[in-house]
C-alpha cells in the first residue's frame, strides 16, 4: 500500500488555498490527472472492470460535460451502431474500403459511458490505456473530484502544482 503524503490538513489547504494546477491521483494499477483543460486517466493491465467503471461514473457526477474523442475505424453501417449507444459523430471519410471516424462521447449519456468501460477492458488485454478527457475544469472542480474518489481502496494523492504566483512590479 502507497502511503498517502499528503496530510488531511494539505488538501484543505488544496481547497480553501492557492489555486490548483493539476492534482494526479491514484494508486499502482491507475493514475487520475486533472487540469483545467482535461482529465488523464491511466489503466494499468492489472485494474478491475469495477473500478474502472466506479471512476469514470464518478467524474461523470462532476461534470456531464465532459467528453472524450474516439477514432475508430468501421464499415458505415456501425456508425449508426455508435450513435445509438451515445456517441456523438464528429466527422467521418471513406479509407481503403473502412470509414475513420471521429466520435465524442458525452459524459452525460450513460450508455456510451459502460461502453466505454467495456472497451477499456478490452484494450487493458493488449496494454495499458491512457484517455484523455476534455472539460471546462476550474481548480474547485478539480478538488470535486479528488472529493469523488477519495473514498476508493488505497486511494492517494500522488503529485500537487499550484499555479505561479504573479509578482507584481512596483516602479517608483
Amino acid at each position: 500500500m502507497t502511503e498517502d503524503k499528503y496530510s488531511k490538513d494539505s488538501i484543505d489547504t488544496l481547497i480553501n488555498g492557492r489555486g490548483i494546477s493539476i492534482i494526479e491521483m491514484g494508486r499502482d494499477d491507475v493514475t487520475v490527472s486533472c487540469t483545467q483543460g482535461k482529465i488523464i486517466l491511466w489503466f494499468g493491465r492489472q485494474v478491475s472492470e469495477s473500478l474502472i467503471q466506479q471512476i469514470i461514473f464518478r467524474i461523470s457526477n462532476i461534470d456531464s460535460s465532459i467528453t472524450y474523442e474516439q477514432e475508430i475505424l468501421c464499415d458505415f453501417n456501425t456508425i449508426s451502431e455508435y450513435e445509438s449507444m451515445g456517441y456523438t459523430l464528429v466527422s467521418y471519410a471513406k479509407t481503403k474500403g473502412e470509414y475513420r471516424t471521429i466520435f465524442n462521447l458525452q459524459f452525460s449519456k450513460k450508455s456510451a459511458l459502460a461502453h466505454l468501460v467495456r472497451s477499456i477492458i478490452g484494450q487493458l488485454k493488449e496494454k495499458d490505456v491512457k484517455k484523455i478527457l476534455h472539460w471546462d475544469g476550474s481548480p474547485d472542480k478539480i478538488v470535486l473530484v479528488y472529493n469523488e474518489l477519495k473514498d476508493l481502496e488505497n486511494w492517494v494523492v500522488k503529485r500537487v502544482e499550484y499555479k505561479a504566483v504573479e509578482e507584481k512590479s512596483v516602479y517608483l
